[in-house]
């Protein structure tokens, strides 16, 4: 017979409430196609292997326990908007080459979440989530989930204000810096070809340069993509241990 005590039962729905905020928020685990049932027995049975390793040293009183509780969701959002960090790059990379090329307002619907994206942005966003899964990317992920438990270990999380401070600059600076060294090659392209374009516009005028253009550029930023798509995996395999070391800094800030 199994003798649960309320200790245990506590211990385990604090690490519930963590486990279940990160998938909610995490894309590859709270897209739509993937019932809740299916989300809410991962978070179970993630949360029943952590008790084994995790528990609170004495049971907390009741208005202490709610607090526990609410912290416990906090940084369970916190962990799971941060390590979406690289699926909102690839995003933005995706925008900013939609908007070079002028597909910018060809927006299309996102079954796996319900959202209105730009086409090479939606591209790049089910690249990165495939190579995510395939490559095993997502273990460094589970391995930052569990080693919370021993930067904030259960009843003694503290939040503080620069803690979301630190994780705004993050998702802010990092992420529009690395788009934009992405994406730079398709924005060089696309500035000599509208030079190149103007230079035509102004030497032949008898040539209709928006009926050339528009093809040409899309032409161009298709096949830079093909060069540069390449270079998606690598992008995920150098930049995930960084924001890996990032968030495992954040974290040290709820202690």
């Amino acid at each position: 017979m199994i003798n649960i005590s309320i200790l245990q039962i506590t211990s385990f729905l604090l690490i519930f409430l963590r486990i279940i905020a990160i998938v909610s928020v995490f894309q590859p685990y709270s897209m739509r196609v993937i019932p809740i049932s299916v989300r809410l027995l991962l978070a179970i049975a993630v949360s029943v292997i952590l008790l084994q390793l995790y528990n609170l040293k004495e049971l907390p009183e009741t208005n202490m326990l709610i607090a526990f509780g609410i912290k416990e969701v906090i940084i369970g959002l916190v962990i799971g908007f941060l390590a979406n960090i690289i699926f909102y790059l690839l995003q933005i990379v995706g925008q900013i080459i939609d908007f070079q090329v002028g597909l910018s307002l060809a927006n299309i619907i996102n079954p796996a979440f319900d959202v209105q994206v730009s086409p090479i942005g939606d591209l790049l966003f089910v690249l990165g989530i495939f190579i995510f899964l395939v490559s095993g990317s997502y273990l460094q992920i589970v391995e930052a989930l569990c080693y919370s438990f021993n930067i904030v270990p259960l009843g003694r999380v503290n939040l503080s204000d620069y803690v979301f401070l630190d994780a705004f600059k993050l998702l802010g600076n990092f992420t529009l810096q690395v788009a934009l060294r992405f994406s730079a090659p398709i924005i060089t392209t696309m500035l000599l070809v509208d030079i190149i374009i103007g230079i035509i516009a102004r030497t032949v005028p008898q040539i209709n340069i928006f009926i050339i253009g528009l093809p040409l550029k899309t032409g161009l930023a298709f096949l830079s993509l093909l060069v540069i798509i390449g270079s998606v995996p690598d992008l995920i395999n150098r930049e995930l241990p960084y924001l890996i070391r990032e968030l495992i800094s954040i974290m040290k800030g709820f202690r």
